[in-house]
């Protein structure tokens, strides 16, 4: 038996233990002894096809509990689609909230300018919310739009979806995006919103969102537990 042979072996015998459910999301792998006796092969060839099951993010390693299968996020957010918070964590069968935050009315910073299209300290109204799946913290959102297309007294008479509240209020419509995002590590402030702790990171998905004239009207950006979100994208 060939060394790659082996490997593929192991490989295998893990991926058919998850796809038949014997090992669950989190569940902790068989000893690498135990694989390799089932197999009939050297426990160095176990070792090898289990870091190659890591570096495709099949299974993960954590020093203090040993090699388990990941477990996967339960939200998925397709990048290449205007979708509300809201709606993704419906679809996964959980009950969407929000919990304000803050409102607050500040002039434009140079930041705000670039990314609204507007004059400099324009005022402009700024939400903080945090989206909830049955309760539990899901994305820390900071929303910005300029204030003469929404004030915080316009949006808290809405049922708390921005972009009904931005066409409720203006008449235009939110048609596409730009969307950027990034990992960042441990922040304190948010990651405590998030109920994150120091050793889980997270993701910062940066949006713009243009009307039907293609006027930058809303800035968010929205912090993520990066276990709990998987970002999709569907190439045509």
């Amino acid at each position: 038996m060939s060394e790659m042979n082996a490997i593929y072996r192991v490989k295998q015998y893990i991926l058919k233990l998850i796809r038949n459910g014997e090992l669950e999301n989190g569940s902790k792998l068989p000893s690498n002894l135990s694989i390799a006796r089932a197999l009939n092969v050297k426990t160095d060839d176990v070792y090898d096809g289990i870091d190659e099951l890591i570096t495709e993010q099949i299974v993960t390693d954590n020093f203090e509990e040993g090699t388990s299968v990941k477990t996967k996020p339960p939200f998925y957010y397709p990048l290449d689609k205007i979708i509300s918070i809201s709606t993704i964590i419906e679809e996964a069968g959980y009950k969407a909230g929000i919990e304000y935050l803050n409102f607050d009315e500040q002039p434009a910073t140079i930041l705000d300018v670039e990314h609204l299209d507007i004059e400099d300290k324009q005022p402009i109204t700024i939400i903080e919310r945090l989206r909830t799946a049955n309760h539990k913290p899901v994305v820390f959102c900071l929303d910005k739009i300029a204030k003469q297309y929404l004030t915080c007294s316009d949006y808290q008479q809405s049922n708390g979806s921005m972009l009904e509240a931005i066409k409720k209020s203006t008449g235009h419509e939110v048609t596409h995006a730009e969307m950027d995002l990034e990992a960042i590590s441990y922040e304190p402030h948010i990651s405590e919103v998030l109920s994150a702790s120091p050793h889980e990171g997270l993701m910062l998905l940066k949006v713009v969102h243009y009307d039907e004239k293609n006027q930058p009207i809303l800035y968010s950006l929205n912090y993520i537990k990066s276990s709990l979100v998987k970002f999709t994208i569907t190439k045509n």
